[in-house]
């Protein structure tokens, strides 16, 4: 993806991404699929799959990372930091 398809996406999605006083920044579940170029879907049901036995890829990437599940669990329904 080219920096100027990425600075268009990010243009798109901008009132998707959130940046608190401290600055610290987090993205909806859909902006993070559109910056990985991915269906926001499947970003769900990857996060979902944190707690199960057999957990996704990412899930298992993101807990080696030092992520809990819980954490990964509230990504779906709050945002995904940056």
């Amino acid at each position: 993806m080219s920096q100027m398809e990425i600075a268009q996406i990010i243009e798109q999605i901008k009132e998707e991404i959130e940046v608190d006083a401290s600055g610290k920044a987090k993205a909806s579940v859909r902006a993070t699929a559109r910056l990985a170029g991915v269906d926001d879907e499947s970003i769900r049901k990857a996060l979902k799959s944190s707690a199960d036995p057999a957990p996704s890829k990412l899930a298992v990437m993101l807990m080696a990372q030092g992520f809990s599940s819980a954490d990964l669990n509230l990504w779906r329904t709050e945002g995904i930091p940056k």
